[in-house]
């Protein structure tokens, strides 16, 4: 697990921890660090992580089959919505994007805030 502070170059930092977990070999690196990068940036843009001196939690773990992501972030008064599509929209894709590459993903309350995750298919070569 890896916390960061809840700021836009985080997203950044998450990919790149996520593509050193994985390794390049792994057939669902680039889905994974994708996913990250979305997960993260919602956390800080919607979340209490992305008010000044506000953190998230990364976990990236690599399973037989599968990769499982996890973002836990300050929490906020709603839980993460598909945001509606506009014709020619430059945002609100984010979810929609992890539920395309995603086998499955979900979202909970916790102690802390709230956690997003997805699981990810693929096993390393």
């Amino acid at each position: 697990m890896a916390v960061l502070p809840g700021v836009p170059a985080s997203v950044r930092s998450a990919r790149t921890l996520t593509r050193e977990v994985l390794g390049a070999g792994h057939p669902a690196v680039d889905a994974a660090a994708l996913c990250v990068s979305e997960l993260v940036a919602n956390a800080i843009a919607y979340s209490r992580s992305g008010l000044p001196g506000g953190t998230l939690a990364l976990t990236v773990r690599a399973r037989p089959g599968h990769v499982l992501i996890r973002v836990r972030d300050a929490g906020s008064r709603t839980a993460p919505a598909l945001a509606r599509q506009d014709p020619g929209a430059e945002h609100g894709y984010g979810l929609r994007i992890v539920i395309a590459l995603a086998a499955e993903w979900g979202t909970a309350a916790t102690a802390r805030g709230r956690a997003t995750w997805c699981r990810l298919e693929g096993s390393p070569s």
